[in-house]
């Protein structure tokens, strides 16, 4: 199983079409040579994806494939979401919308089928084996591929904040799996750190980086103190694919 330490996030300034795709294929090509194998293209600015951007985007995405990666379109607007799926392109290239639906309470006494909990190993040299360990719980349940690698990055990211900011000492990972969704939250024993709902941070701040990708690979990120003890509790939930 390889490693997931190879993502890279790209930009573009402005729509997706036969003027922008020779930068963004000259970018996108680097970053292939160099050794990434998931791409996330954030559309925040992407109005528009013309055909040319449409046979970029899909020769790509197809490499990648071949190469056990993965493209994803991030934070796409209804209007470009909308002609990817009339274009019956969604089923090739990852989109994800720019606003998500929230996402749904659970109804009282609900259960959970399955929880664990893992105690986190002091050393970063640790993080590798958490990741397929969530990965392996993942696989248990009725999650498409993109989702099982979306989910396991966005952990990955979370403990890699507890091992930055707390060096992970009492750090806990609990994962919980319910009919609709799983949940996961890290735990740390940290100096304490909240973001409110839709709260950005600046993005010089590593925290804030890593919260970011975390938006956008999962359905809700949830980031407070925790109640017990002093420290951080990152929560994440990923809803599933009814069609998965």
């Amino acid at each position: 199983m390889r490693e997931w330490m190879d993502i890279a996030v790209l930009a573009p300034a402005r729509d997706i079409d036969i003027a922008s795709v020779p930068g963004l294929r000259d970018e996108v090509d680097a970053l292939i040579a160099a050794g990434r194998r998931r791409i996330l293209v954030n559309c925040e600015n992407v109005t528009f994806i013309d055909s040319t951007g449409v046979a970029f985007l899909l020769s790509r995405a197809r490499r990648l494939m071949r190469e056990d990666g993965l493209l994803s379109l991030v934070n796409v607007s209804a209007e470009v979401s909308r002609f990817l799926q009339i274009a019956r392109l969604v089923d090739v290239l990852h989109v994800t919308g720019r606003e998500k639906p929230p996402v749904p309470l659970l109804s009282p006494g609900t259960l959970p089928l399955w929880s664990r909990s893992i105690s986190v190993a002091e050393g970063v040299e640790h993080l590798a084996l958490y990741r397929h360990r969530v990965v392996e719980l993942l696989e248990t349940l009725p999650l498409g591929r993109d989702a099982i690698y979306d989910t396991a990055l966005a952990a990955g990211e979370a403990l890699g904040n507890a091992y930055d900011h707390a060096g992970a000492a009492g750090c806990v990972l609990n994962a919980r799996a319910y009919p609709d969704r799983v949940v996961i939250e890290v735990c740390d024993c940290g100096g304490g750190f909240e973001l409110a709902p839709g709260e950005e941070v600046a993005a010089s701040e590593e925290r804030g980086r890593g919260i970011t990708l975390m938006r956008m690979l999962v359905d809700s990120v949830e980031v407070r103190r925790r109640a017990d003890v002093q420290g951080t509790m990152v929560r994440l939930i990923k809803l599933f694919d009814q069609h998965a």
